[in-house]
């Protein structure tokens, strides 16, 4: 596989800049258009400008020291051949199967073997081939340590599609998680804000009203144990650590999750898992609706916690 991409009939008439967005899929999308402004990518061997229109059959590729030179200032993503299970797949979208103990994105040393990376190496992107048939677009994002179905655009037109239903409140993620204690009641609702913890900004917690993002999650009882319960939860709003916050909250945090006060376990990640999304399909209109396996049993004491969100 050669380090080029040849314009299709889709790409044919499209500005270069736009057509780099799209499938130079490696470099960061924040940093394509100046890399053409610079001449970095050339079109038939020679710097195309911003605004060129792209021929189909026209050869597009990157010169090698402007792509060296984003890759030594972490501005690449690596393509990873770490498998991520596919779950639903189509010209537009994809659903996969985030395992846990990855990053969606690249963040900060954790660059290799992202979900992203992952992404690229199925849409046909190398480690010698910075170019591939789509740029992945997670429309959502899950904690490093939280595992299950992740909605991915192909192209950024379904990305806005996505959002408009979310905005819309026409998507529905559903998880299940495995919580110490056992809960009292079959089923509530935490109605109760979410901000930065002040002594460790990689933290939330509930805050008062008005000092923090309104979120709100459901939760209901599946299976009670000795001494833990399974619940299933959703959400009407997508703060970060919400759900985990949310159950810590209640004095019941999620099996696994160190970080606000639940039981270690021997597996990775937490106990916490993405087991359904259901979606009028943004291009068709059709009901997509994607269940994954439940939460995994899990084993108590361990000494290796999760170790970022």
């Amino acid at each position: 596989m050669g380090a080029e991409h040849v314009a299709t009939t889709a790409d044919a008439g499209r500005k270069l800049v736009d057509v780099a967005k799209d499938h130079l899929a490696v470099v960061a999308i924040t940093e394509v258009g100046e890399l053409v402004r610079r001449g970095g990518v050339l079109v038939d061997g020679v710097p195309g400008g911003i605004n060129d229109p792209v021929r189909a059959g026209a050869v597009l590729t990157v010169v090698d020291h402007e792509l060296a030179a984003l890759a030594a200032t972490d501005r690449l993503t690596p393509p990873s051949p770490q498998p991520v299970p596919v779950v639903h797949e189509d010209d537009d979208l994809l659903v996969v199967d985030k395992p846990p103990g990855m990053h969606v994105h690249p963040l900060g040393e954790h660059r290799d073997d992202t979900l992203v990376g992952a992404l690229l190496w199925h849409a046909g992107a190398r480690p010698d081939q910075p170019w591939a048939a789509w740029r992945p677009r997670p429309t959502h994002r899950l904690d490093r340590g939280t595992s299950g179905l992740v909605l991915v655009a192909k192209q950024p037109e379904v990305q806005r599609a996505v959002d408009l239903l979310r905005d819309e409140g026409r998507v529905s993620r559903t998880y299940r998680a495995v919580v110490a204690g056992v809960v009292v009641g079959d089923a509530g609702t935490v109605d109760a804000p979410i901000g930065v913890d002040p002594r460790d900004d990689r933290r939330r917690r509930v805050v008062a009203p008005g000092e923090g993002q309104d979120a709100i999650s459901h939760w209901r009882v599946v299976e009670r144990q000795v001494d833990r319960t399974v619940v299933e939860l959703t959400l009407d709003t997508g703060r970060t650590h919400q759900l985990r916050v949310h159950l810590a909250h209640l004095r019941h945090p999620v099996v696994g999750d160190v970080r606000y006060g639940g039981p270690p376990t021997a597996t990775p990640g937490i106990a916490l898992r993405a087991v359904r999304l259901s979606l009028p399909h943004p291009t068709t209109g059709s009901l997509l609706d994607v269940t994954a396996a439940p939460v995994p049993t899990v084993e108590p004491n361990a000494s290796d916690p999760e170790g970022t969100p």
